[in-house]
Formats: C-alpha cells, structure tokens, sequence
C-alpha cells in the first residue's frame, strides 16, 4: 500500500519544478540571440507551478 503524499513533500516537488523552469529562462535569457518562444513557454511554466503550490499548500477553496 502506498503510503500518503504529505503537502510539504508535494508543495517541494512543485516548487523544485519551477525552479527548473525559471532556471532554463534565465540560462536562456543570458544567450546572445535569445529564443524569446522558449523563454516565454518556461517562464509561463514556472508561474504556473509556483501558483499550483501555493494552491496546495493553502488548501482546496470554495468557487464563488
């Protein structure tokens, strides 16, 4: 049996994740022709998996 996935260890995953995409921005960023479509794609990746652990960390909420 699998034992349950604690919110910190899921939070840190997600985290970790956008951390990787802002770092793959930044390397791509510091290019001297810079390939703005893959800087664009990862940053928008890393808002997205930083926003998704904070939505985990604070818990389900109701939808107005």
């Amino acid at each position: 049996m699998k034992r349950p996935v604690k919110k910190r260890d899921l939070v840190g995953a997600w985290l970790e994740k956008a951390d990787k995409d802002l770092r793959l921005a930044e390397l791509a960023v510091s290019q001297p022709d810079p390939p703005c479509d893959l800087i664009s794609f990862h940053a928008q990746q890393c808002a997205e998996k930083y926003l998704e652990a904070a939505l985990v960390w604070n818990g389900p909420f109701h939808a107005t």
